[in-house]
């Protein structure tokens, strides 16, 4: 082997070592519990698995620098999770697909998913500007090639399309970006001619279709269920209205209430006993009620009475809508965030493509 040549491979790894530990630095505490041998251990049996697959179209070198820009990558969204606290797994890696990684709890609202999203993109640049720093130290054109290929990966994350991580992104500052996604999408699988990007795109469309313009099917009614309730009154409520304390075996209909609060959208049943008054408010029920029943009072330790209340009802099915109100509280943002996002979503976007651009005017071979 050429001397120079070896000596070359031996500072390209321990450059590419450098990349990492300057990448994350203090983050290293946080990502010891993914390093432990077992959870990792499928992580790098997949990177392998890619970089080998990769050597099939490229240098090894070319291919060992993609996968640690995938990996930077999906770095970002494992830290980005766990500042939100949601368990996530370590990322998996598929050849010429890319990686991924499955979250065990899902975000509650848009901007929890709109911040893990953008954490891939934005470690990732990070990533690919540390590596663009080493080509211009070292003046290898190695780096510059590795860095055009991280600016690139993140950039194409960033297309307004779902699952990419540009669609998941804008749901926090306007849905109405998704179409602007079904433009550039069709415009990238023409110019790109990517067989993956035509099937991430048809998926994007038919789940558009699905949410926003295929008929809904009608409400419908299921069999009818029966629910037991736990309810715990004061002695004393009894004593102030001059009520008698029913029997344990003491059966009877209860009086109640079923309504929509027109502020919040949400259904509650409310429950009577006579004298009393309101004893119990159930939210979010959404049934045609047959019959509210006391079956049992019972006197508990801490002197309390406890109705046991039975009831029969049917609930109504309904698939999801895209303005029902579960869907608006998940899609509510504040306008802070909504323009903090939109400034880093564009401003990101904007510096990566002109680092593409300067990358290519400065290493011919990506021209």
């Amino acid at each position: 082997m050429d001397p120079k040549k070896k000596k070359s491979s031996i500072g390209t790894w321990l450059a590419s070592l450098a990349l990492l530990l300057i990448t994350f630095g203090s983050k290293l505490k946080v990502l010891f519990p993914l390093l432990k041998v077992g959870k990792f251990l499928p992580t790098l049996l997949s990177m392998i698995l890619s970089i080998w697959a990769y050597t099939l179209i490229a240098p090894f070198q070319v291919a060992f620098g993609f996968v640690m820009m995938i990996l930077i990558h999906e770095i970002g969204h494992v830290l980005a999770a766990k500042q939100r606290g949601l368990p996530v797994s370590a990322p998996a890696f598929i050849p010429f697909v890319g990686a991924f990684i499955t979250m065990k709890k899902q975000p509650r609202d848009a901007e929890t998913e709109a911040f893990i999203a953008l954490g891939g993109p934005l470690l990732g640049t990070v990533g690919a500007l540390g590596c663009w720093i080493l080509g211009y130290v070292t003046g290898d054109s190695f780096y510059y090639m590795i860095a055009y290929i991280g600016f690139f990966l993140n950039v194409f994350n960033l297309v307004p399309i779902h699952p990419l991580d540009g669609g998941r992104i804008v749901v926090a500052i306007s849905r109405w970006f998704w179409v602007l996604g079904l433009i550039m999408g069709l415009v990238l699988i023409i110019y790109l001619r990517s067989i993956l990007l035509s099937i991430i795109y048809v998926m994007f469309v038919y789940q558009l279709y699905a949410k926003y313009v295929r008929k809904k099917k009608p409400m419908r009614q299921q069999r009818s269920r029966i629910e037991m309730l736990s309810v715990k009154l004061d002695p004393h409520r009894f004593e102030e209205v001059g009520a008698y304390i029913p029997s344990e075996l003491h059966r009877r209909e209860l009086d109640y209430r079923y309504y929509t609060d027109r502020a919040s959208k949400r259904a509650f049943l409310d429950v009577f006993y006579p004298s009393l008054g309101r004893i119990a408010t159930i939210p979010d029920l959404h049934a045609e009620i047959k019959r509210v029943h006391l079956i049992r009072t019972l006197m508990t330790d801490d002197g309390k009475i406890e109705f046991v209340i039975e009831m029969e009802y049917r609930p109504f099915y309904q698939e999801h809508e895209a303005n029902s109100p579960e869907d608006k509280r998940y899609y509510d943002v504040s306008k802070k965030h909504r323009l903090l996002y939109g400034v880093s979503y564009l401003g990101l976007a904007t510096l990566l493509l002109y680092m593409m651009w300067i990358t290519q005017a400065m290493v011919p071979e990506v021209r």
